[in-house]
């Protein structure tokens, strides 16, 4: 395996060593956070790209793809969400 040589502060080393569990190399560490990073991340490139266009259009004035929706409406549909969650 062919090895580079990465600069970070002192504060990321610091960080890093903190996560690594006696064993792990600074690569274990970095390839578990990328990977959590890839499984966790909100949006896939496709969704942000769609919803960063959605945004730019309200914040144009296009209403188009708008619709309202009640504070109450809205804390319902959060706390379903929440819930699910918990399962």
């Amino acid at each position: 395996m062919m090895t580079k040589t990465i600069k970070i502060s002192e504060e990321t080393h610091e960080l890093l060593s903190e996560l690594a569990s006696k064993n792990d190399t600074f690569n274990d560490v970095i390839t578990f956070l990328i990977n959590y990073y890839r499984e966790n991340e909100e949006f896939n490139e496709k969704e942000a790209e769609l919803y960063n266009k959605d945004i730019e259009n309200f914040e144009n004035g296009n209403l188009n793809n708008v619709s309202e929706i009640t504070l109450s409406d809205l804390e319902k549909r959060i706390s379903k969400l929440e819930n699910e969650l918990k399962k």
